[in-house]
């Protein structure tokens, strides 16, 4: 039979695994709005629905770690709320800037054909992503460059002179020697 001295101790045993639930919670939750943050729908879901769950949440664990805070249950409920609210945001940083590499790694391994094709001259292998609304798109493609040169200063005017287009490269990213994602602003290269 427990005293209840013991009592307090077992239940703040029984709490250790609100931090790793939360903590799954977080990243199962964070990871696919982070993946498709360029999205203006995934944008209004975030805003509307997930982001006020989560100050939900987030209060929710305040008031009860409030509440608890003479017991030993105070420290996993506190900790929870910590792990949570740094693993969403620790996702969305950093989903969205691993995306196109994670992206272009698993098509590659499929796709080497198609990369061998296009190896020996400059070209759009394929569209790769468009995001934005009426008048305002932006649109990003997988590209040869077997100079190596769209990032360097003069390289992408060189690169649209050769593929014979007058639009303006606003960002390029370098996927591997020879292979880019350029995004273009209100100007498709197909």
């Amino acid at each position: 039979m427990t005293t209840f001295a013991q009592a307090p101790e077992k239940e703040a045993r029984r709490l250790r695994w609100l931090p790793l639930i939360a903590a799954i919670a977080a990243v199962t939750t964070a990871t696919p709005l982070a993946w498709d943050s360029k999205n203006f729908g995934t944008f209004l879901l975030v805003i509307s629905v997930y982001l006020p769950a989560v100050a939900l949440v987030s209060l929710g664990l305040c008031i009860w770690a409030g509440v608890e805070r003479k017991s030993p249950r105070a420290r996993p409920i506190v900790l929870s709320l910590v792990v949570m609210l740094t693993l969403i945001g620790g996702t969305f940083w950093a989903v969205p800037s691993a995306k196109d590499e994670l992206r272009f790694l698993t098509w590659s391994l499929t796709h080497n054909d198609a990369l061998r094709a296009f190896a020996d001259r400059d070209s759009v292998v394929l569209d790769w992503e468009s995001w934005g609304m009426a008048g305002m798109e932006n649109d990003a493609y997988l590209v040869s460059n077997p100079s190596d040169n769209l990032a360097q200063v003069g390289g992408a005017s060189e690169w649209l002179r050769h593929v014979g287009s007058s639009c303006e490269i606003v960002a390029s990213k370098r996927m591997r020697r020879g292979v880019f994602i350029v995004t273009t602003h209100n100007c498709p290269l197909r």
